[in-house]
């Protein structure tokens, strides 16, 4: 999956709240297996993997807990 592509699918995923969308605008740097999104948002720092059927979003804040979420495509 391309970049334009998994910006795509991550714009148009009907996410709760609008995070998709949020991520999919953001300027992201190339990481094996995806990308790392640059900047945060409330504390939250995000990475994208490309996995098979879709995308993995993970999230983390420090000193807390990971989220980890699927956006298939």
């Amino acid at each position: 999956m391309t970049e334009a592509e998994a910006r795509v699918l991550l714009r148009d995923w009907p996410g709760v709240g609008g995070l998709e969308t949020w991520i999919a605008g953001r300027r992201w740097k190339l990481e094996p297996g995806g990308w790392s999104v640059i900047g945060e948002l409330e504390g939250w720092h995000f990475w994208i993997k490309v996995i098979p059927g879709g995308l993995e979003i993970s999230a983390d804040v420090p000193g807390g807990e990971a989220a980890i979420w699927t956006v298939p495509g």
